[in-house]
């Protein structure tokens, strides 16, 4: 069963910000002040005062939808949306479900598969923090393409279809940064659908690899930690092989002395190894889709103080 958007709860977010500390991978969470959830109340940020409103703009605008967006226009937006709470293997929507508006993951985990009749499941992908959830489902009003639901205590932002409405109708910029997000999401499809057909069994899950070092990883000298937790059948599903494939490969790569593992996390020793496993020495794929997006991906002109390249 589906969960309501219009409910509330009284749990608080503690969202994570991020720092950029070196290389393009290293990011390190830093907790937030408590920000309550319901955040669709254009009173409740009159009370709460100029702080409380600069936090509320700032887990909003770490959307790439909302990058290039300035502050006067991040403090309309607000008010539009919520903030929503998800239980462990909760549901927030179904395949299928049409569309109630606009999802973007700011804690936790989700993950989104199809699934058939039977039970059986294809994994779809993980979103990243902050990433909008089935955007073309909030776009064209239409169904679920994928279902999702939370793999862990979760908190989502929702849009209602109105609210998707207005920030349509209103903010030129926001499409903009709509179809580029739309753009990254079929590239990263794409490239995906051409690595399950053109790769074996260890190719697939050493590109995987690659991938989620790119969209999560925290480089410390050699080493990379792809901080995420992942159990092998996650591997297995994302890199589209059965599980006693992916834990074959797996125990042989740590053999070799490529990778750890503890606690649900991976760590890369030998991310050049992978890479000839992996056969990224001439290939054609742009893998550098998979990794964190900035505002300067959506506005090159960031860097030299240009709001706007039209």
């Amino acid at each position: 069963m589906t969960t309501s958007p219009e409910r509330t709860t009284s749990d608080l977010l503690k969202p994570a910000a991020f720092r950029r500390d070196g290389s393009d991978m290293e990011f390190v969470a830093e907790p937030l002040t408590d920000i309550p959830v319901l955040l669709g109340n254009p009173s409740l940020l009159k009370r709460r005062g100029p702080a409380f409103a600069t936090q509320m703009i700032d887990v909003v605008k770490s959307c790439p939808l909302f990058f290039g967006i300035d502050k006067q226009t991040l403090e309309e937006l607000v008010p539009l949306c919520q903030l929503l709470t998800f239980r462990r293997h909760e549901q927030i929507f179904a395949e299928g479900e049409p569309s109630r508006g606009l999802w973007v993951l700011v804690r936790g985990r989700v993950r989104l598969f199809h699934a058939d009749a039977g039970g059986r499941q294809i994994l779809i992908g993980f979103p990243g923090l902050y990433t909008p959830i089935d955007l073309p489902a909030a776009l064209d009003r239409g169904p679920h393409t994928v279902a999702g639901v939370a793999l862990e205590h979760s908190q989502l932002l929702f849009f209602s279809q109105p609210a998707v409405a207005q920030l349509e109708n209103r903010f030129p910029d926001i499409r903009r940064n709509a179809m580029l997000e739309l753009c990254r999401d079929l590239r990263q499809r794409d490239i995906s659908h051409a690595i399950s057909s053109l790769r074996d069994a260890r190719g697939r899950i050493c590109c995987t690899l690659l991938q989620l070092t790119r969209q999560y990883g925290i480089r410390r000298f050699k080493r990379v930690t792809i901080a995420y937790r992942l159990n092998r059948q996650d591997l297995a599903d994302r890199s589209g092989v059965a599980l006693e494939t992916a834990s074959r490969v797996v125990s042989e790569l740590q053999r070799g002395g490529l990778l750890e593992t503890r606690d649900h996390r991976i760590d890369i020793l030998d991310q050049a190894a992978i890479e000839v496993y992996s056969q990224c020495q001439g290939c054609e794929l742009d893998c550098s889709v998979f990794r964190k997006p900035t505002a300067r991906d959506f506005w090159p002109s960031a860097g030299l103080g240009l709001r706007d390249v039209r």
